[in-house]
């Protein structure tokens, strides 16, 4: 048990340090063009198997299994942006390109899956 809570305490400072030499970096306004970026792309790429799922929940039969694939795309959703993100951020920022984003891109994409996962429980619990 104290391995674990030390590779997690080493993992939490890894992000700390990789986070203040990617704030170091960059500028708001890269970042900003890389927020929207991020958005735009992710949203679009989801856009289209999202309103697939969505026009399918006429079937009634299968109406739990599309909530259940809607929830896994949304669940999922963070992973795709933050991705995006970090690689525009390397476009914009080639000095970022020596930089492990992997472990901010977790770490930031698990903490939001975590708060939609509630959201989408919560959601689908008052649904079905």
């Amino acid at each position: 048990m104290k391995s674990l809570i030390n590779r997690i305490d080493q993992w939490i400072h890894r992000y700390k340090q990789l986070q203040k030499i990617i704030d170091k970096e960059t500028r708001v306004k890269g970042v900003t063009k890389s927020v929207l970026g991020g958005l735009l792309i992710s949203v679009l790429i989801l856009l289209i198997p999202a309103l697939a799922v969505i026009n399918m929940f006429i079937y009634t039969k299968l109406t739990f299994f599309l909530a259940m694939l809607l929830s896994i795309m949304v669940i999922l959703w963070p992973y795709l942006y933050y991705s995006i993100y970090f690689r525009l951020l390397k476009v914009y920022y080639p000095k970022l390109n020596d930089v492990n984003t992997r472990i901010p891109l977790v770490m930031e994409a698990t903490l939001i899956s975590i708060v939609l996962t509630v959201i989408v429980i919560t959601v689908l619990s008052t649904l079905f």
